[in-house]
Protein backbone atom coordinates (compact mmCIF):
# COMPACT_ATOMS: atom_id res chain seq x y z
CA UNK A 1 0.00 0.00 0.00
CA UNK A 2 2.97 1.85 -0.72
CA UNK A 3 2.11 5.88 -1.66
CA UNK A 4 -1.47 5.72 0.18
CA UNK A 5 -2.53 8.29 3.07
CA UNK A 6 -5.66 8.54 4.62
CA UNK A 7 -7.10 11.83 5.21
CA UNK A 8 -9.54 12.22 7.95
CA UNK A 9 -11.55 15.54 6.94
CA UNK A 10 -13.22 17.55 9.82
CA UNK A 11 -13.78 20.68 11.36
CA UNK A 12 -14.33 22.00 15.55
CA UNK A 13 -17.90 22.05 15.10
CA UNK A 14 -18.17 18.37 14.66
CA UNK A 15 -15.75 16.83 17.27
CA UNK A 16 -18.76 14.88 18.97
CA UNK A 17 -18.55 12.38 15.98
CA UNK A 18 -15.10 11.97 16.47
CA UNK A 19 -15.32 9.23 19.13
CA UNK A 20 -17.92 7.01 17.29
CA UNK A 21 -15.99 7.25 14.18
CA UNK A 22 -12.14 6.37 15.65
CA UNK A 23 -14.08 3.34 17.62
CA UNK A 24 -15.50 1.83 14.11
CA UNK A 25 -12.53 2.55 12.13
CA UNK A 26 -10.47 0.81 15.13
CA UNK A 27 -13.04 -2.18 15.29
CA UNK A 28 -13.40 -2.49 11.28
CA UNK A 29 -10.23 -1.07 9.48
CA UNK A 30 -6.76 -3.74 8.90
CA UNK A 31 -4.43 -1.47 7.15
CA UNK A 32 -2.97 -0.13 10.12
CA UNK A 33 0.47 0.85 7.72
CA UNK A 34 -1.56 3.58 6.01
CA UNK A 35 0.01 7.15 7.21
CA UNK A 36 -3.16 8.43 8.76
CA UNK A 37 -3.91 12.63 8.78
CA UNK A 38 -6.15 14.56 11.25
CA UNK A 39 -7.20 17.50 8.80
CA UNK A 40 -9.44 19.47 11.19
CA UNK A 41 -8.80 22.66 12.50
CA UNK A 42 -7.71 24.19 16.19
CA UNK A 43 -8.80 21.30 18.30
CA UNK A 44 -6.40 18.52 19.34
CA UNK A 45 -6.51 15.55 17.57
CA UNK A 46 -7.52 12.84 19.84
CA UNK A 47 -6.22 9.89 17.85
CA UNK A 48 -2.35 8.92 18.59
CA UNK A 49 -2.19 7.50 15.51
CA UNK A 50 -3.15 9.96 13.20
CA UNK A 51 -0.80 12.58 12.61
CA UNK A 52 -2.34 16.20 12.78
CA UNK A 53 -2.55 18.79 10.15
CA UNK A 54 -3.88 21.79 11.68
CA UNK A 55 -6.12 25.18 10.04
CA UNK A 56 -7.77 27.93 11.42
CA UNK A 57 -11.11 27.01 10.95
CA UNK A 58 -13.43 28.53 8.24
CA UNK A 59 -17.02 28.40 7.19
CA UNK A 60 -18.35 25.82 5.05
CA UNK A 61 -18.27 28.29 2.26
CA UNK A 62 -13.96 28.17 2.28
CA UNK A 63 -13.96 24.15 2.99
CA UNK A 64 -11.90 23.35 -0.55
CA UNK A 65 -9.76 25.77 0.34
CA UNK A 66 -8.71 24.54 3.96
CA UNK A 67 -8.87 21.32 2.68
CA UNK A 68 -6.32 22.01 -0.17
CA UNK A 69 -4.11 23.73 2.33
CA UNK A 70 -4.26 20.23 4.61
CA UNK A 71 -3.60 18.42 1.05
CA UNK A 72 -0.59 19.69 0.32
CA UNK A 73 0.86 19.17 3.48
CA UNK A 74 0.47 15.41 2.93
CA UNK A 75 3.36 13.67 0.93
CA UNK A 76 1.64 10.41 -0.76
CA UNK A 77 0.53 10.73 -4.13
CA UNK A 78 -2.93 8.85 -3.34
CA UNK A 79 -5.08 10.48 -0.69
CA UNK A 80 -8.09 8.09 0.82
CA UNK A 81 -10.30 11.39 1.56
CA UNK A 82 -13.26 10.16 4.59
CA UNK A 83 -15.11 13.11 5.67
CA UNK A 84 -15.95 12.95 9.77
CA UNK A 85 -19.75 11.85 9.87
CA UNK A 86 -19.06 8.87 7.66
CA UNK A 87 -18.84 5.69 10.60
CA UNK A 88 -17.54 2.51 9.24
CA UNK A 89 -20.37 -0.29 10.01
CA UNK A 90 -18.06 -3.38 8.26
CA UNK A 91 -14.53 -4.20 7.26
CA UNK A 92 -13.55 -3.40 3.24
CA UNK A 93 -10.00 -3.62 4.28
CA UNK A 94 -9.15 -6.93 1.88
CA UNK A 95 -11.50 -5.18 -1.20
CA UNK A 96 -9.90 -1.80 -0.62
CA UNK A 97 -6.50 -3.17 -0.64
CA UNK A 98 -7.38 -4.92 -4.17
CA UNK A 99 -8.98 -2.02 -5.57
CA UNK A 100 -6.43 0.47 -4.20
CA UNK A 101 -3.85 -1.54 -6.70
CA UNK A 102 -5.94 -1.54 -9.31
CA UNK A 103 -6.01 1.95 -9.48
CA UNK A 104 -2.68 2.67 -9.08
CA UNK A 105 -2.21 -0.05 -12.11
CA UNK A 106 -4.87 1.56 -14.50
CA UNK A 107 -3.63 5.27 -13.75
CA UNK A 108 -7.55 6.05 -12.29
CA UNK A 109 -8.08 10.02 -10.46
CA UNK A 110 -10.80 8.53 -8.48
CA UNK A 111 -12.04 5.66 -7.13
CA UNK A 112 -14.99 6.57 -4.46
CA UNK A 113 -16.14 3.64 -2.52
CA UNK A 114 -20.03 4.52 -1.87
CA UNK A 115 -21.98 2.84 0.39
CA UNK A 116 -26.19 3.69 -0.60
CA UNK A 117 -27.19 4.65 -4.19
CA UNK A 118 -26.15 7.54 -6.38
CA UNK A 119 -27.53 10.19 -8.38
CA UNK A 120 -24.07 9.29 -10.53
CA UNK A 121 -24.34 7.49 -13.89
CA UNK A 122 -22.05 4.84 -15.02
CA UNK A 123 -20.96 3.68 -18.26
CA UNK A 124 -23.21 0.38 -18.61
CA UNK A 125 -20.45 -2.43 -18.37
CA UNK A 126 -18.34 -2.16 -15.40
CA UNK A 127 -14.33 -2.19 -16.16
CA UNK A 128 -13.85 -4.82 -13.41
CA UNK A 129 -16.04 -6.86 -11.12
CA UNK A 130 -18.55 -4.23 -9.67
CA UNK A 131 -16.41 -1.26 -10.05
CA UNK A 132 -18.06 1.39 -13.10
CA UNK A 133 -16.63 4.27 -15.02
CA UNK A 134 -18.76 7.61 -14.60
CA UNK A 135 -19.63 9.19 -17.24
CA UNK A 136 -18.52 12.42 -18.35
CA UNK A 137 -21.96 14.11 -18.29
CA UNK A 138 -22.84 12.49 -15.09
CA UNK A 139 -23.76 14.19 -11.57
CA UNK A 140 -21.33 14.15 -8.79
CA UNK A 141 -18.00 13.97 -11.06
CA UNK A 142 -16.51 14.95 -7.60
CA UNK A 143 -17.48 12.97 -4.67
CA UNK A 144 -16.55 13.63 -0.87
CA UNK A 145 -18.13 10.21 -0.02
CA UNK A 146 -14.95 8.35 1.27
CA UNK A 147 -13.09 8.23 -2.05
CA UNK A 148 -9.29 6.84 -3.33
CA UNK A 149 -8.10 10.57 -5.06
CA UNK A 150 -4.80 10.98 -7.36
CA UNK A 151 -3.33 13.68 -4.91
CA UNK A 152 -2.98 15.70 -8.12
CA UNK A 153 -5.64 15.63 -9.18
CA UNK A 154 -7.53 16.59 -5.66
CA UNK A 155 -5.59 19.18 -5.62
CA UNK A 156 -7.14 20.43 -8.95
CA UNK A 157 -10.75 19.62 -7.58
CA UNK A 158 -10.19 22.15 -4.75
CA UNK A 159 -8.82 24.72 -6.83
CA UNK A 160 -12.29 27.27 -6.27
CA UNK A 161 -12.50 28.37 -2.86
CA UNK A 162 -15.88 26.93 -2.05
CA UNK A 163 -18.35 24.25 0.11
CA UNK A 164 -18.02 20.79 -0.31
CA UNK A 165 -21.54 20.35 -1.56
CA UNK A 166 -21.08 23.19 -4.00
CA UNK A 167 -17.83 21.73 -5.32
CA UNK A 168 -19.61 18.05 -5.82
CA UNK A 169 -23.09 19.80 -7.34
CA UNK A 170 -20.73 22.04 -9.69
CA UNK A 171 -18.89 18.97 -11.23
CA UNK A 172 -21.35 17.76 -13.95
CA UNK A 173 -19.44 18.05 -17.06
CA UNK A 174 -15.71 18.69 -15.41
CA UNK A 175 -13.13 17.05 -15.32
CA UNK A 176 -14.19 14.72 -18.73
CA UNK A 177 -10.18 14.25 -18.70
CA UNK A 178 -10.14 12.44 -16.11
CA UNK A 179 -10.79 8.57 -15.01
CA UNK A 180 -13.25 7.90 -11.96
CA UNK A 181 -14.85 5.20 -10.96
CA UNK A 182 -17.00 4.04 -7.96
CA UNK A 183 -17.49 1.13 -6.32
CA UNK A 184 -20.73 0.77 -4.21
CA UNK A 185 -20.54 -1.61 -0.87
CA UNK A 186 -24.08 -1.36 0.43
CA UNK A 187 -23.79 -0.21 4.47
CA UNK A 188 -20.04 0.05 4.50
CA UNK A 189 -20.64 3.48 6.02
CA UNK A 190 -23.43 5.22 7.40
CA UNK A 191 -23.82 9.00 7.38
CA UNK A 192 -24.38 10.28 10.87
CA UNK A 193 -25.03 14.02 10.30
CA UNK A 194 -27.29 15.14 7.12
CA UNK A 195 -26.72 18.79 5.95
Amino acid sequence: MNDLAIAYVTCDKYDHVWEEWYDAFMKHWDLWSIPKYFCGEEKVCPFDDFTQIEHEPVEAEHWTAKLRAQIEQIPEDYIFVWVDDQIQQKNISAEFESLYKWMVKNDADALRFMSRGSASRYIKEPVIDGVYKLTDGSSYRVSFSPNIYKKSFLLEVLLVDQSPWACELGSVGKFTDRNIYARHIDGWVINKIVQ
